[in-house]
């Protein structure tokens, strides 16, 4: 009777079934899949927040060096595209030159870039054009406000708003942005020095020069 007794415990304890061992490994799988599909979710959030963060540091960091030339500017173009690209100029005073800036949007490499050429220079001869914000796209980057001297309430200085929106890396939606992966920047700079008029058409001419 022990014998039999010890056999049947023997045989309990041998190991699992094939059917046990398939369940098992079903049960494993699909726990691994929720997993994999959870740490891809949260990679891609990640990454996407820290690419539109990183592209709005330089939007910030391209504002702030905007803004200390563009303060004492004495007159802006109006803006205008050529093949696509959004153009504005402005005339400022560098080491008692006048020199013309000029800025672009490229629409199909969003980005931001400036570059610079004396204004008295014909035919204007711009240096190389420098970026300085990536990722950014607009459908009117550049606006430009007349100033306003007639009225009591009026804006005494010309004014460029500058509209541009983070744009994270693909997409096919507006201006190459995409869905749920943007974010907007807009800010206004006053031009201190610019109460009337419009840039010298010699700054103008320049957008049809490639550098």
């Amino acid at each position: 009777m022990m014998r039999r007794l010890r056999a049947r415990r023997l045989r309990g304890d041998v190991g699992m079934t094939m059917a046990e061992v398939m369940v098992s490994m079903t049960v494993m799988a699909v726990l691994m899949v929720i997993f994999t599909g959870a740490i891809i979710q949260i990679h891609g959030v990640v990454n996407k927040a820290d690419t539109i963060a990183e592209t709005q540091l330089q939007l910030n960091n391209a504002f702030i060096r905007l803004d200390k030339e563009i303060r004492y500017a004495r007159a802006f173009s109006d803006p205008g595209q050529v093949n696509g690209d959004w153009y504005v100029e402005y005339v400022v005073q560098q080491d008692a030159v006048a020199t013309c800036v000029g800025l672009r949007m490229q629409t199909s490499a969003r980005t931001l870039q400036r570059r610079e050429w004396p204004l008295d220079q014909n035919p204007p001869a711009p240096t190389r054009w420098t970026t300085i914000a990536s990722g950014v796209g607009s459908a009117t980057p550049f606006t430009v406000m007349a100033a306003d001297t007639t009225s009591v309430n009026g804006f005494g200085f010309q004014r460029l708003t500058l509209d541009m929106t983070a744009v994270q890396g693909g997409g096919s939606g507006a201006n190459g942005a995409r869905a749920g992966s943007t974010r907007q920047s807009n800010i206004t700079f006053t031009a201190l020095n610019a109460t009337s008029g419009n840039v010298d058409a010699t700054c103008v001419k320049a957008r049809g020069i490639p550098s």
